[in-house]
């Protein structure tokens, strides 16, 4: 329940402060199980990408956020698991494959954590295992301007632009190395912003 009223808020906070340009909306899939791989440069980012479907849609979150049994059972409800940084975290891992057999899809940032927006992280390599182990298609994403909402705040009469394009899904063999993978899907993710188009300001 709380996730759904979560996603009513977060839509309605999105379309008083943000203007949302949602770029080939129809790469991702309406129902099934898939992985949408995205850049990450705001704490927003799992947000703007869970509001674009009427899905209930499952993300990896630090796990410092769920240090409380009422912060732990918040970020759960909203869809949220923990993950041990810079680590094997395979009990995070198998969650991971859990929600997806359940025919979830599933948020992932290939990059671990947020960067500055350049290409300056190398991929981790669990999006790569994953993805070769469920078999599910994954859907790259590339989001722009979300790490800039904070620092220019909001405004009822100005919706800061925020663009989020979507690429045609990607499938990988069993057999393919998960490093490698993950290096695809990273070069995917950056090519689709040299090819989306300007942001309006309107």
């Amino acid at each position: 329940m709380l996730y759904w009223i979560g996603f009513v808020l977060m839509k309605s906070f999105m379309k008083l402060y943000l203007n949302v340009q949602y770029i080939n909306l129809d790469n991702l899939p309406k129902r099934g199980a898939y992985i949408i791989a995205s850049n990450h440069t705001a704490n927003i980012d799992p947000f703007v990408l869970g509001t674009s479907r009427v899905r209930y849609f499952s993300f990896f979150a630090k796990e410092s956020l769920f240090k409380t049994k009422l912060s732990s059972w918040f970020f759960h409800e909203l869809g949220a698991f923990p993950i041990k940084r810079n680590t094997s975290d395979f009990r995070a891992i198998r969650e991971a494959f859990h929600r997806l057999e359940k025919g979830g899809p599933l948020i992932l940032f290939p990059e671990g954590t947020r960067g500055l927006g350049d290409r300056v992280k190398k991929p981790q390599p669990g999006i790569g295992m994953i993805a070769v182990k469920s078999q599910v298609p994954v859907i790259p994403a590339y989001l722009e301007n979300t790490d800039k909402i904070a620092k220019h705040g909001f405004g009822l009469f100005h919706k800061y632009p925020v663009k989020l394009h979507f690429g045609p899904p990607m499938h990988f063999n069993k057999d393919q190395d998960y490093r490698e993978i993950s290096s695809q899907i990273m070069d995917r993710i950056w090519d689709l912003s040299k090819t989306c188009p300007t942001l309006s300001n309107s």
